[in-house]
């Protein structure tokens, strides 16, 4: 959706009334309603108008939680607790925000946005069942309950990390589109007031997330391939997550080629996690994590020298 001064003010002042009424019913606070004023236009232009049903029931059916818990790791996740009605299952969803007084305007809004993306590309074909289990999808990775005991976590699979880094670079994009309202005239100030401190946090420059930075470094050419990222988003948007493999593996004629590119980017996250935690052998320990990288970058090449338009 192209912006210009004729429609940014249609674009901004059309959710009002929507805002408003989903904060009144869920007793949101100003500080979460001023920024729904501006997050909720930004993923409809992100995302277009052709899916705006799609976003703002997403909003209307993913309650925003305030645990006022303070966790300097963690300021937002996205959670959902899995119900049966007759023979069929549904979710309900939340983003739950710890204690959040102290963030930075910025840093609140990478973390809702970030949560409700994965809300968002988590809609369509949300769930599976087979005889065994319920696999719960949240953008491209799968977390899987025991069909006997829908409380009972049990694993997930390993496109974890890869979908932290689309998601991270997603919510980028996200709130770049935010911070390009401020070169706008516009008209209702109580916006303007926002986009104002907003501007001031993050400047001139296109913001970028340090969430998931090796992960994001990593698949750097992966993510900004021409034929990968689009395909992607696409599929994963549309919950049609199932087909990835066997398009990834078509472009670079290796079988398994994507499998193994989720299990080596699965294992570099562990293999980071104990070396931040270890005392002894830290030498050996990054060797084998920049062996894994080597072959990561190496499946990564492969498709890109593969695909036609990149």
């Amino acid at each position: 959706m192209d912006l210009n001064n004729s429609n940014i003010n249609l674009i901004l002042n059309k959710y009002i009334n929507f805002t408003n009424k989903l904060c009144l019913d869920n007793n949101y606070d100003n500080n979460i309603r001023h920024l729904l004023y501006i997050i909720i236009p930004a993923f409809i232009i992100r995302y277009g108008i052709n899916n705006e049903k799609t976003i703002l029931d997403c909003f209307l059916h993913t309650k925003i939680n305030i645990s006022y818990t303070e966790n300097k790791q963690i300021t937002a996740y996205f959670y959902r607790t899995i119900h049966k009605n007759d023979n069929n299952y549904f979710t309900k969803k939340s983003v739950v925000l710890n204690e959040y007084k102290t963030a930075s305007m910025t840093g609140l809004l990478d973390n809702i946005i970030h949560e409700f993306n994965h809300a968002v590309n988590s809609v369509n074909n949300e769930i599976k069942v087979n005889d065994k289990k319920i696999m719960l999808r949240t953008g491209l990775c799968y977390f899987i309950y025991d069909i006997n005991n829908i409380n009972n976590f049990e694993d997930k699979t390993k496109d974890l990390l890869l979908e932290e880094v689309i998601n991270t670079k997603q919510t980028a994009d996200i709130i770049n589109i935010i911070n390009s309202f401020s070169a706008y005239e516009i008209e209702n100030e109580e916006f303007n007031n926002i986009l104002y401190s907003l501007k001031h946090e993050i400047g001139s420059d296109f913001y970028k997330s340090n969430a998931y930075a090796l992960g994001s470094y990593i698949t750097d050419e992966l993510i900004n391939n021409k034929t990968f990222i689009p395909t992607i988003e696409n599929l994963r948007f549309k919950g049609l997550v199932d087909d990835i493999p066997s398009w990834f593996d078509n472009v670079t004629g290796h079988d398994g080629s994507y499998f193994e590119l989720i299990k080596t980017l699965y294992e570099i996250e562990k293999l980071e996690q104990k070396y931040r935690k270890a005392k002894l052998f830290k030498n050996a320990k990054l060797n084998v994590i920049r062996d894994k990288i080597k072959s990561v970058m190496g499946i990564i090449k492969d498709f890109d020298n593969k695909c036609i338009f990149k």
